[in-house]
């Protein structure tokens, strides 16, 4: 998985090497902020029953721990995913 984001113009793109179920990207609405430290997103363009919510943080060390909720399924229940993201800089 690659995540990308603007925190300036506060644009994201999740992009996966091997998806599953045909989704290969998913652009993110920003919903808040907190500096270049803290993000707070929902994936869109899917269908709404694929609705997540990230919430990310950076750590000392630069890299990103998260919290990937999934919108409740029929029963009610909410999916969550913790993460950790380490930040890969791409040399132009």
């Amino acid at each position: 998985m690659t995540l990308e984001i603007d925190w300036i113009s506060k644009v994201v793109s999740i992009k996966f090497t091997h998806p599953e179920g045909g989704f290969s990207q998913w652009p993110g609405l920003m919903v808040q902020t907190v500096g270049v430290e803290e993000a707070v997103f929902r994936t869109r363009g899917i269908p709404p029953s694929f609705t997540h919510w990230w919430h990310l943080a950076r750590s000392s060390d630069d890299a990103l721990w998260g919290l990937v909720i999934a919108a409740p399924d029929v029963h009610g229940d909410w999916q969550t995913c913790p993460l950790v993201l380490k930040k890969f800089v791409r040399e132009v």
